[in-house]
């Protein structure tokens, strides 16, 4: 059992992350339905979309310091009730202001589960298999986009919007009780004197933390991980509209390129996660594994992302957005290992500052995106094309910072994560 308990638990934050975007997804999934049952306007029902944002970003950057103290574990089953409360409390829900309540809680219950899991999942996994683990944790969001959207869809449309809450937060339970038995099972016996020594530490380097939060390859590390997120963004609630009004695609051909890409990109990720691990492996350098790695993936993606606006057809589109949403992953879990290393003793607060700040980008980059096409008036491929010119142009600069600033000075010592690592 010892040998199989970090895939064990693995495979359980896996399940929670696919949970997680169930969570998240299922109000635009059911929109219409709510918009018709509660008289909603259409305004009103953007700020129930945005709503679910409102604490998101705080409560990550608390919850990832909250998780330091309290232990990820109990942190990770304090959130799995509040998500089966906010999920299920729906099923009651009969006017806006509540409804608005329930997403303001889910945003607040789920806004710590990236910087926790990641940081739980480390306990478990050495640094040099700590990417793919990661990255397995956020195929979870890809997984959710093929099996849960069309699930909740069914839900939906045969038994009504609010009992699709509902069960939704039936999974949440669900997994609570699960985690309650897998929280018995322990990390390996030298990882966990490593945990107990940063505890005892963790009252001691206040100056450690500020340090490494405005160390360059910190700075560094949030701003590439903020412009990434836009891109996100920009495929979540542009980039639909942007197949079919620009690119000339049918909805069924907007919705195939989006899942195929995506499926594609995300399997890929995990590839380059494994060969990043193997190469810390093989060298013990933070630099070249990590951020090195991370800088040639930046680069990569701002240019072959400038490419988007020139392709047509959906074979094309296909390939583009498929190798773009394979960078983008690798940045997304590379990034968090790198953020770790920098004070393995406080990996939630770390984490989750990281966090923080890189989904904040949901709440500015979406209004950005929306004044540049709206202020493009008869030519609507304009503002979509210069949103995405945008993305691009600010990547290959964040690139070349990291590329300039990020270097290290010294290799992660062989001797175990027991010390920040310093940085130009």
């Amino acid at each position: 059992m010892k040998r199989w308990a970090k895939w064990i638990i693995l495979l359980a934050l896996f399940i929670m992350s696919i949970v997680n975007f169930a969570d998240k997804s299922i109000t635009g999934l059911a929109g219409i339905h709510i918009m018709k049952d509660l008289d909603l306007t259409s305004t009103q029902f953007g700020i129930v979309a945005s709503s679910f944002f409102w604490l998101f970003s705080i409560a990550g950057i608390l919850g990832g310091a909250l998780s330091d103290r309290l232990g990820t574990g109990k942190l990770l089953a304090i959130m799995a009730i509040i998500w089966t409360i906010a999920q299920s409390m729906v099923l009651f829900v009969s006017s806006l202001p509540l409804l608005i309540f329930s997403r303001v809680l889910l945003g607040a219950g789920e806004g710590a589960f990236s910087a926790t899991a990641v940081s739980h999942i480390s306990k478990w996994f050495k640094p040099e298999s700590r990417a793919l683990a990661i990255s397995i944790i956020n195929f979870g969001n890809v997984v959710g986009i093929a099996v849960t959207a069309p699930i909740m869809v069914f839900l939906i449309s045969n038994y009504g919007w609010k009992q699709a809450f509902f069960i939704s937060g039936i999974c949440s339970f669900l997994w609570l009780i699960a985690w309650l038995w897998l929280g018995r099972l322990r990390a390996d016996d030298s990882l966990e004197e490593d945990e107990g020594r940063q505890k005892n530490e963790q009252d001691k380097n206040g100056k450690d933390v500020w340090k490494a939060l405005r160390s360059p390859i910190f700075i560094l590390t949030v701003l590439v991980a903020f412009i990434a997120y836009s891109i996100i963004v920009f495929g979540l609630t542009f980039n639909p509209a942007y197949l079919i009004k620009v690119k000339g695609l049918s909805e069924q051909q907007a919705a195939n390129v989006i899942a195929i890409s995506g499926l594609i990109g995300a399997l890929l990720g995990i590839f380059l996660a494994f060969c990043s691990d193997r190469l810390f492996k093989k060298t013990q350098s933070l630099w070249m594994s990590r951020v090195l790695f991370t800088g040639i993936c930046v680069v990569l993606a701002g240019v072959l992302y400038a490419l988007y606006p020139l392709v047509n057809g959906a074979g094309s589109i296909i390939i583009i957005l498929s190798l773009v949403n394979t960078l983008v992953v690798t940045i997304n879990t590379l990034n968090p290992a790198v953020v770790i290393s920098l004070l393995p003793e406080r990996k939630g607060v770390m984490a989750g500052t990281y966090y923080g700040i890189m989904s904040s980008s949901g709440i500015v980059a979406p209004v950005i995106f929306g004044q540049l096409i709206q202020n493009s008036g008869t030519n609507p491929p304009g503002g979509f094309d210069t949103s995405i010119y945008g993305m691009s142009v600010a990547m290959v600069l964040a690139a070349i910072l990291i590329f300039l600033f990020g270097k290290p000075k010294q290799r992660v010592s062989k001797m175990g994560e027991n010390k920040l690592v310093k940085y130009l």
